[in-house]
């Protein structure tokens, strides 16, 4: 998938060159290396005002070719360009900016032995004592170009993720450090180099100078950051890359903090559901008592391997017919009766055994006798002789 972006960009390229003082006091560095190709150089997202896809604080290397840095319209952009020291704001001198921030210009651009050069004059005092003293040598093109979000190769074998097109060269600014790499600066024709060693870091390349302690320190953090990228995080039975899969890795962190959260909640449940020995004394009591009564109820009861809900509800099933099971019930069938509907009938049975006990006499149904026909037409009781009233 290609994605088009249309950028300013500070592109960092040291440069050597031959310098030599004009009578005017003017710097002329001829033949000032700006920058290379084909090449991969690394960028931040953050630098593009970030980028949809990429994660900032990560390096990306993008992509230039020789077609294109050394393209007619890139070159023919570079020629006149103003020399500033340092980028100006946004990356760009134009008419409103150039005269508080042009050191010189940058003249006789061209193509040779791989690298895009020029010829440039500094006519600030300023600029010349920082290259004179090789306190500021290397040089950074500020241009306008599409960033291409494109994966590749480079002739090299350096793997990319994009790809610069149609750059448009803006100035070329006197900076500390290069990101093109330190052959590109401007200094003398055979500069006297000093004992260096190259460092990357978070993907870009710094010579340190005769430092050993320095260098050794910046070496030992490059070890370290390439160590946690190339680590392995395991979870339970899950192994996740660190430097690619964080969010897989939070995925599974989240769902653990979710689940000890629910386990917690659960947690005064089980303590309240626990067993202890008091408890299992209650139950052990509780259950004697039910088979105590339902064997009292029904004696051919079978409490073995029963639970006691079990227990009471064979005893209820037993009692069906009792006006006062139906009445506890309010009709419904012992096996689809709620549990405490259950417990009820169970105590109320126990505690009313007995067909001729009073309590149970009051859920008897009563009635009226009824007539049929002529047949008895006196609804008064029939007395007994003597109840019967004497004759006059």
């Amino acid at each position: 998938m290609k994605k088009n972006f249309h950028l300013k960009i500070g592109d960092f390229a040291p440069s050597q060159s031959s310098r030599t003082l004009s009578q005017e006091g003017f710097l002329l560095c001829v033949g000032a290396k700006l920058a290379k190709a084909p090449q991969v150089r690394n960028y931040y997202p953050e630098e593009f005002g970030g980028i949809e896809g990429f994660k900032e604080g990560f390096a990306f290397g993008v992509y230039t070719s020789a077609e294109e840095l050394f393209s007619k319209a890139t070159i023919s952009s570079a020629e006149g360009r103003d020399a500033t020291n340092s980028h100006p704001p946004g990356n760009q001198v134009n008419a409103a900016t150039w005269q508080g921030y042009s050191i010189g210009d940058l003249t006789n651009v061209r193509e040779e032995d791989g690298y895009l050069v020029g010829d440039l004059l500094i006519k600030d005092k300023n600029a010349i004592e920082q290259i004179q003293t090789n306190e500021k040598i290397e040089l950074s093109l500020g241009y306008a170009a599409d960033l291409i979000i494109e994966s590749g190769v480079a002739p090299d074998g350096t793997p990319y993720h994009a790809v610069f097109k149609n750059i448009q060269v803006n100035h070329v600014a006197l900076v500390h450090y290069g990101r093109c790499g330190g052959d590109c600066r401007v200094g003398d024709h055979n500069p006297n180099p000093e004992k260096t060693m190259k460092i990357i870091v978070d993907g870009i390349p710094f010579d340190v100078a005769d430092n050993e302690a320095l260098a050794a320190a910046l070496k030992k953090e490059q070890d370290q950051l390439a160590n946690l990228r190339a680590a392995k995080l395991k979870i339970g039975d899950q192994e996740f890359s660190i430097a690619t899969e964080l969010d897989a890795v939070q995925a599974v962190a989240d769902q653990m903090v979710t689940s000890n959260k629910q386990m917690a909640e659960k947690i005064p449940v089980l303590e309240a559901n626990q067993a202890t020995p008091e408890k299992l004394e209650a139950m052990a009591a509780d259950r004697a008592a039910v088979i105590q009564d339902a064997k009292k109820l029904d004696p051919n009861i079978k409490t073995d391997g029963c639970t006691c809900e079990q227990i009471k509800r064979e005893v209820i099933k037993a009692k069906a017919g009792d006006a006062l099971v139906t009445a506890v019930l309010g009709g419904v069938a012992v096996g689809d009766a709620a549990v405490d509907r259950i417990d009820t009938a169970f105590r109320a049975l126990a505690a009313t055994t007995g067909t001729m006990n009073p309590a149970n006499q009051l859920f008897q149904p009563t009635s009226t006798p009824t007539q049929v026909g002529d047949e008895n037409k006196n609804t008064q009781p029939k007395l007994e002789k003597w109840q019967q009233p004497l004759s006059p």
